[in-house]
């Protein structure tokens, strides 16, 4: 049976990391991002809230297909609405695949350290993130955290810095259960 994965997580957890390691070592896999598809609407920024509804449109009609011709797929994931968990899980059953919620779980501080260091969110040309982010970072992560306690039938999996085969291994166990 296909999987459909979905790898949950603040920004600049190892999502990104982890799709690409997956889809590596797994033929006809594909890993559908967000950040890649918004980077190809014109305008996105001045129409943002239309823009990311449409991103994840085409992301379940780019998973949905590839789940209809036989083959996994990734969906890194930075859960803003639980609604986004139920079209999830339509999907999976409108495919006959295997659903698998992974949380990329990390500690508060470190997650935004992490995406100081990267100095901006995913996608390319993001506005540059500086220390004099950090509060605003803080809530947006505990909002992401209130939205992923919600959720149910998730497997959360430690991404420590540095650790990225640890974190890749514990997500492989995860998806052998």
């Amino acid at each position: 049976m296909n999987k459909l994965i979905i790898l949950y997580g603040f920004a600049a957890s190892g999502k990104t990391t982890l799709t690409k390691l997956y889809i590596e070592k797994h033929p006809l896999t594909i890993g559908v991002e967000g950040d890649k598809i918004i980077e190809m609407i014109g305008d996105w920024r001045n129409h943002e809230k239309t823009a990311r509804d449409l991103v994840l449109q085409h992301t379940i009609s780019i998973a949905e297909n590839h789940l209809n011709a036989g083959h996994d797929v990734l969906l890194p994931y930075l859960l803003n609405y639980n609604e986004d968990v139920e079209v999830f899980k339509a999907l999976a059953n409108r495919c006959d695949a295997d659903l698998y919620q992974v949380y990329l779980d990390i500690e508060k501080n470190d997650a935004v350290d992490r995406l100081i260091t990267r100095g901006c969110w995913g996608e390319e040309g993001s506005e540059t993130l500086t220390e004099e982010d950090r509060e605003s970072l803080l809530e947006r992560f505990d909002y992401m955290d209130n939205v992923m306690k919600q959720v149910k039938n998730v497997t959360s999996i430690n991404s420590e810095l540095g650790k990225i085969t640890q974190t890749y291994n514990e997500l492989i166990r995860t998806l052998i259960k």
